[in-house]
């Protein structure tokens, strides 16, 4: 049972939601062209103003007609301005010129009036007399151009009497079958440049695949034809009605609103768009919309006399009349409970403030006694703010004494590391030296034996020997540094320009300038010193120091503090 009962649910209540949300996003998409559209209904008098000023120039014109052909050309031009304006006027001018027509006995003219004489009586709602006007005209006496035209108007008439006879199912499927038979023949007279054309295949193909090219047609008059014309309100119209089949809501609802404001433009009096969007949005909750919509509707079919625009719009009122009814009943409602609350929240109110009143009295008394405790308050923050202020410059101090003792740990750690290192290698070193003489000694001692005395002489030359015995010791130098040291000569590197890099040769793990500043870096500052140790002069070791120190990229009196971190040690 609950499986059937969420089944229903799904059924009803989901499609209704979805065309909720349609709906919402349709009306957001088009609120610009919606307040469009209330700003040209909030200014109809300046359309009509036009509208009215024109009929005045053309009825100025009218006086000085000097032929019967000048005078036919001048009722019809008054009565296409009056022809979705005012009805009654539209038919006067349009009856001067059939009196033409028959007094000039000039047929052509005669079946043109009584075309537009039937448009009018048919828009009027005055579907007998519209069948009357044009009962008499035979498609075959009308030239070409007229007969898609006669064939419209005839189609059009069929099509309202169909709608008006629906209680008798006999007569309007006889209309109905006539307003095909039209329709057919619309289909075949009027050619692809008429709007004719692409409007009656719009109904014709709606909601079929066939659809696709008159949309396509469509959207390109709708390009071509001004705003303001009557054409195009018709094109957008038939638009909307392909794009409400295609479920497009969105472009339903623009197209209606571009064809209601052409037709606010255009001052036209038989509006149809703007009557559809007042029931589009009445059916989706737009209460206030709708009715401004209705009620401008309503005044222009008054206005054009179109009687059956009138029935349909007044239903449509009503319907807004009674859903205006029942909101106010629920505002009143609302505005009843809301009154019952607001008189008792004054209540409470007026509770609250003699309540505060009191407490207000007691907090004045609270804070002239917190005032005398901030007094005394504030002498002791002033005192303790001191404290705190000579507290953080003690800190200060603090942490700068923890990092220059942070520094010095370092640097002992460093130096009692390299000591212990450089003393284990010169014991190795003195040990190597102990080993070599005993061996150097037994040499000598065995070849003067056997009075080899050229041998020793060889073996005993200093040159020979200082040589070997300083390469040897370069040789052990080089290892222990670059074991304590072993990113010192990238490091070294880094700091001069880079066409003045040292590269080493094969073999080779440092050269006299790397040593020079090798010495340095293990705290070894002067000349002589070093000069000694190198075995070089006091001058050479200076003047290397100083070539070195111009290719530096840095500045030269930071390149000796520089040369003191070079190479972190490796602990």
């Amino acid at each position: 049972m609950r499986s059937f009962l969420s089944i229903l649910v799904f059924c009803f209540l989901f499609p209704a939601l979805a065309t909720a949300d349609s709906f919402e996003r349709s009306f957001e998409e088009n609120k610009k062209l919606l307040y469009s559209l209330d700003s040209l209904l909030a200014h109809q008098d300046v359309f009509v103003k036009v509208k009215e000023e024109r009929i005045m120039q053309l009825k100025k014109q009218y006086n000085q007609v000097k032929d019967v052909k000048e005078l036919y050309a001048m009722n019809r031009m008054i009565y296409l301005e009056y022809r979705v304006y005012d009805a009654d006027s539209a038919l006067h001018y349009i009856n001067k010129n059939v009196q033409l027509a028959q007094q000039t006995n000039n047929r052509t003219w005669e079946v043109v009036s009584l075309l537009e004489q039937s448009f009018v009586l048919t828009s009027c709602g005055l579907l007998t007399e519209a069948l009357n006007a044009v009962s008499d005209i035979r498609s075959e006496e009308l030239p070409q151009n007229l007969r898609s035209e006669y064939f419209g108007r005839l189609c059009t008439l069929y099509s309202r009497l169909r709608d008006y006879s629906g209680e008798n199912s006999h007569l309007s499927e006889h209309y109905n079958e006539l307003q095909k038979t039209y329709r057919d023949s619309i289909l075949n007279t009027a050619t692809p440049d008429e709007l004719r054309y692409w409007n009656t295949r719009t109904w014709l193909y709606l909601g079929t695949p066939e659809a696709a090219p008159v949309k396509q047609a469509l959207e390109h008059n709708k390009k071509i034809l001004p705003n303001d014309s009557r054409k195009y309100s018709i094109a957008t119209y038939n638009l909307s009605a392909i794009y409400r089949s295609e479920k497009n809501e969105s472009k339903y609802l623009e197209n209606l609103i571009l064809s209601a404001m052409a037709d606010i433009r255009c001052v036209n009096g038989d509006i149809g768009s703007l009557q559809e969007i007042a029931e589009y949005l009445f059916k989706h909750g737009k209460i206030d919309r709708a009715y401004n919509y209705i009620v401008y509707c309503s005044q222009k079919a008054m206005l054009f006399h179109n009687r059956v625009r009138i029935v349909r719009m007044s239903h449509l009122q009503n319907q807004i009349y009674k859903a205006y009814q029942e909101r106010d009943n629920i505002q009143q409602k609302r505005l009843q409970a809301s009154l019952i609350t607001v008189s008792l929240l004054f209540l409470i109110l007026i509770g609250a403030f003699l309540f505060i009143r009191k407490q207000m009295r007691r907090l004045k008394e609270a804070n002239t006694r917190l005032d005398n405790t901030n007094q005394k308050l504030s002498v002791n923050m002033d005192a303790l703010s001191t404290a705190h202020q000579n507290l953080e410059e003690a800190n200060d101090q603090l942490k700068e004494l923890n990092t220059q003792l942070k520094e010095v740990n370092s640097q002992l750690r460093e130096s009692n590391y390299v000591k212990e290192e450089y003393i284990g290698y010169v014991f190795n070193i003195c040990s190597t030296y102990i080993s070599k003489l005993e061996e150097f000694r037994k040499n000598i001692n065995r070849k003067l034996r056997v009075g080899q005395i050229e041998d020793v002489k060889a073996m005993t030359d200093p040159s020979t020997m200082a040589s070997n015995e300083l390469k040897e010791f370069y040789q052990h130098f080089d290892t222990i540094f670059l074991h304590l040291y072993p990113n010192f000569v990238e490091d070294f590197n880094a700091l001069l320009l880079p066409e003045e890099r040292i590269e080493l040769k094969d073999g080779e793990l440092l050269n006299t300038e790397l040593r020079i500043h090798a010495l340095i870096r293990m705290g070894i500052t002067d000349s002589v010193k070093i000069a000694d140790f190198l075995h070089c002069s006091a001058q050479t070791v200076y003047n290397n120091r100083l070539r070195t120190r111009n290719k530096s990229i840095i500045p030269k009196e930071d390149f000796m503090n520089a040369i003191k971190k070079l190479g972190k040690y490796k602990a």
